[in-house]
């Protein structure tokens, strides 16, 4: 029997981060091409999406949907720390909504050993305008 989908929640966020960082770097690597290849579909594989996230992820145009999957990507293979914060209800009528993101840290690629070290911080937040 398939375990239901967490929510997606920060506490969530890190539980699958907590996770997936137990993992070889062969996990790790599959887990970051697939949120690099399609964000919203990664997130609505591995969260139990409420319809308005559902709604609000399906107008990223794809520039959008692959700077976040790509971000998230580069967090997996550094084992670094997401946040990202519940966006806020949008009750009608609608405002128009503002997904932020800030990255902190240092990640560097040593090329006489090929090792990518560092980490970065990444918080996801959002705003009513």
């Amino acid at each position: 029997m398939l375990m239901p989908k967490p929510l997606l929640t920060p506490v969530n966020i890190l539980a699958f981060t907590e996770q997936l960082y137990l993992k070889t770097d062969a996990s790790i690597l599959l887990e970051a091409n697939a949120v690099a290849t399609d964000f919203s579909t990664w997130l609505n594989d591995k969260f139990d999406l409420t319809p308005e996230e559902k709604a609000y992820i399906s107008t990223y145009p794809e520039n959008v949907n692959k700077f976040y999957g790509h971000l998230f990507a580069a967090a997996f293979h550094s084992r670094s720390q997401i946040t990202f914060a519940v966006a806020p209800a949008n009750p009608a009528p609608r405002r128009a909504k503002e997904t932020r993101a800030n990255l902190f840290g240092e990640v560097k690629y040593n090329d006489s050993d090929q090792k990518l070290t560092g980490t970065f911080d990444i918080n996801i937040s959002f705003a009513l305008l």
